[in-house]
């Protein structure tokens, strides 16, 4: 699931921590990373590199707080007919060598992800982009193959402008340490490698506001431990690499603060309704109301983490229904006497044995022991085949004998018509589709298809049919909903949620 649920990770990852001595200048900010950043192109690193791209480069537009999209590069955008975009660009702006953006380098940059030879990793966040063309000095239109409120949420995270001039050239390497690259975000890159890391400066030339941080050096360090260590000794002022499962070793670490918030994911079963046993929706529901959520949730997340009821995440069930909370009206409570009875109304009353892949080591293991000590309590009895994780990652995209399988799912925007369609159209049900569960119908892409054209309260509705149909007929099973942890030196102060893409703009040192 290394797609997305790695690219949205790393948009949230935080810097900052120390010990009892500051590791450097109070403007500069050390942060450790689990992986190193390997490319600053999105093209090629839909990944942990996202850390360090979105403090470099930018995009016409940017998410705010709320997680609504707002200008950037760009002042202001219209939809001038469904499906068809035009952006005014802000004028002055330089890339952070002084050269100036034009136009058609806003267009090339996103023109670029629809490109094979590019073979860009953001393309599927453009798959909808029929055509980008400059239309002026400051104009910039793109049309797409059909409407999609989408488009805007996710061209934030994937339309990051760069020179034409230099991706042309290197449409395979780009952003890379032998070659590099140039935008107009609040830091430039002043050293680049794959073996010392990288560094981030202040961009002087920014057309917005400059961040309080002069640098940013990163640091890897792979090993948790060592990682902690760092921390507490202060020569690393901060990471977002913090495990959940490992929360408590970093509570009271001296002049250290850890915190949580909500992150945009969700971790969940798909329940493969072409399975010979899973495809009654009597022996789906019966898991449903097996699994014990509230001790998952603790063997997940040690406690930072809620139960989920919806197919969404829950910042963006936050920004769809604010207060009125999760839409979903039928829910499973853990109730063995319900799962039993469910379960005898299936085909299968007595229960049956499946054998399940799943990818060996990780933190997804033991929770996949847990629910099938669950399941067992219901006659339902799983043996778990572990095997090599890219040999399963592999068969998974492959959708080779999913049965039950366990995800966490990381998304970048609070657009349902980001989420849902990946795991429910007809087309995410082929192989190399996200659709796990391969529960798709023509009368369900029609509804999706009506969401991604429309948009505000207005689609609402549709999005809680859709919710209302998962939960009835479960082909997924929402689990709980992960926070993000953060260490953080208390010489820095941060406001980050699920939504904050460029983080180092978001950090600043205390007292500034």
């Amino acid at each position: 699931m290394a797609r997305r649920a790695a690219a949205v990770v790393s948009l949230l990852m935080l810097a900052g921590c120390a010990g009892t001595q500051p590791a450097v200048s109070k403007d500069t900010l050390v942060w450790a990373t689990s992986l190193p950043v390997h490319t600053l192109d999105i093209a090629h690193g839909f990944d942990v590199s996202t850390a360090a791209q979105f403090s470099v480069l930018e995009g016409p537009v940017t998410l705010d707080k709320s997680g609504q999209v707002v200008p950037a590069l760009a002042e202001s955008w219209t939809e001038t007919e469904p499906g068809v975009y035009d952006f005014r660009l802000r004028k002055g702006v330089t890339f952070s060598d002084g050269s100036p953006v034009t136009a058609d380098d806003v267009a090339y940059s996103l023109e670029r992800h629809t490109d094979p030879e590019v073979a860009s990793e953001a393309a599927s966040y453009v798959a909808l982009v029929k055509s980008v063309k400059a239309t002026g000095p400051d104009g910039v239109r793109v049309t797409l193959s059909q409407p999609n409120t989408a488009f805007l949420a996710t061209a934030a995270l994937a339309w990051q402008v760069v020179p034409r001039k230099l991706a042309e050239a290197h449409p395979k390497d780009l952003g890379n340490p032998e070659v590099g690259t140039l935008g107009t975000g609040p830091f430039k890159v002043a050293r680049f490698s794959l073996t010392d890391g990288v560094t981030l400066v202040r961009n002087d030339r920014y057309w917005g506001t400059k961040p309080e941080l002069a640098k940013v050096e990163f640091k890897t360090i792979t090993n948790p431990e060592a990682l902690r260590l760092a921390i507490k000794q202060g020569s690393v002022d901060g990471t977002a690499d913090l495990s959940l499962r490992d929360a408590r070793k970093w509570a009271g670490i001296p002049g250290v603060k850890t915190g949580f918030y909500a992150s945009d994911q969700i971790a969940f079963l798909s329940l493969d309704v072409t399975d010979k046993y899973l495809k009654d929706v009597h022996v789906r529901r019966a898991i449903a109301y097996a699994l014990d959520k509230e001790a998952l949730v603790k063997l997940g997340t040690s406690g930072h983490g809620t139960p989920a009821d919806a197919l969404l995440t829950g910042p963006q069930i936050t920004t769809q229904y604010g207060d009125k909370g999760s839409p979903v009206t039928r829910t499973y409570p853990h109730d063995l006497a319900k799962a039993k009875a469910e379960l005898a109304q299936s085909a299968y009353p007595d229960g049956f044995a499946l054998s399940l892949p799943y990818a060996s080591g990780g933190e997804g293991t033991l929770i996949m022991q847990a629910i099938a000590a669950d399941l067992a309590k219901i006659g339902i009895r799983i043996t778990i085949d572990n095997m090599p994780a890219d040999a399963y990652r592999a068969r998974s995209m492959d959708h080779d004998r999913m049965g039950i399988q366990l995800h966490t799912l990381g998304y970048g925007t609070p657009d349902p018509a980001e989420v849902l369609p990946d795991l429910l159209t007809r087309a995410s049900a082929k192989p190399q589709g996200w659709n796990f569960a391969m529960y798709a119908s023509a009368g369900l892409d029609a509804t999706l298809d009506k969401i991604s054209s429309m948009s505000g309260e207005a689609r609402l509705p549709l999005v809680t049919k859709v919710l209302n149909e998962v939960a009835d007929q479960v082909p997924y099973v929402p689990l709980y909903y992960p926070d993000q942890g953060y260490a953080l030196s208390d010489r820095f102060t941060a406001e980050l949620n699920a939504w904050t893409l460029n983080v180092f703009s978001a950090i600043r040192p205390v007292g500034r």
